[in-house]
């Protein structure tokens, strides 16, 4: 239970982190670039004199914000994409699925996304349409085994609709594997915007994120700014981490095996 209360923690305190920053993530001072970590930059300064410390505790906030937002999209999608397949072609809509789910998800985010110019919006709605499938593929799995159970079909022979039914009967059981993976997705799209933004195709350079601050610090290696690029990959494993021991904590806690 202590690495549930620290992972709420964490992210509570990543909200509000940018708080703590004297500094503009964005303004740049070219008499102060790559300066090593010191009192007054405690993560030192970039290519552009810009305050890494500063820097990071915005991009973490960007990060828990996209994973958050699209998590949630996605698992709208997903329950909206289900119920549509229940009311018309079921075995149409689950073919699509399965072709959705065989396409490499990187790849095609990175196409789409090379179409439209980076924000946030865009960015939440694309890392959520191709994380939907594999959330949908799953609780459809959960769904047609509680399908079998007596209770649903009580329901059904008692003149509930099959979208009542699937409301009423089948949504409420399976609430703790849908927040196993809200919790899970929250990882893949934080992971995801990262890789996006580290190519060039995620939020503008002018957003604080891992990914544009990572892409600065792949041109700082060969200088020997050692700083540039290890506390961003700290506070990037510092912010999944926590996550990952939730999800194993929730997995174990309600028997749930993926």
């Amino acid at each position: 239970m202590f690495r549930v209360y620290l992972c709420f923690a964490l992210m509570i305190f990543l909200v509000f982190a940018p708080k703590f920053s004297s500094y503009n993530p964005s303004m740049s001072d070219f008499l102060s670039f790559y300066l090593a970590p010191n009192s007054n930059h405690f993560f030192g300064t970039d290519m552009l004199g810009r305050d890494l410390f500063s820097r990071v505790l915005y991009a973490l906030r960007n990060s828990i914000f996209i994973g958050v937002c699209a998590s949630s999209l996605a698992l709208v999608f997903a329950l909206f994409y289900l119920l549509l397949a229940r009311m018309f072609f079921y075995n149409f809509f689950m073919r699509i699925l399965d072709l959705f789910l065989a396409l490499p998800s990187l790849l095609l985010m990175m196409f789409f996304q090379s179409f439209i110019e980076g924000s946030f919006i865009s960015m939440i709605f694309i890392i959520a349409l191709s994380h939907y499938a594999f959330i949908a593929k799953l609780f459809e799995s959960e769904l047609r085994a509680l399908e079998k159970f007596e209770f649903y079909e009580a329901a059904l022979v008692l003149g509930s609709s099959k979208i009542r039914a699937f409301f009423k009967e089948l949504l409420p059981p399976c609430f703790s594997l849908l927040f196993l993976l809200f919790v899970l997705n929250i990882i893949h799209a934080i992971s995801t915007e990262a890789t996006l933004s580290f190519f060039g195709l995620g939020l503008p350079f002018d957003i604080p994120s891992l990914g544009n601050i990572l892409n600065d610090a792949s041109k700082a290696i060969f200088i020997g700014a050692w700083w540039v690029i290890v506390f961003p990959l700290l506070a990037l494993l510092m912010l999944i981490l926590p996550l990952l021991w939730l999800s194993n904590f929730l997995q174990k806690y309600w028997g749930i095996h993926l």
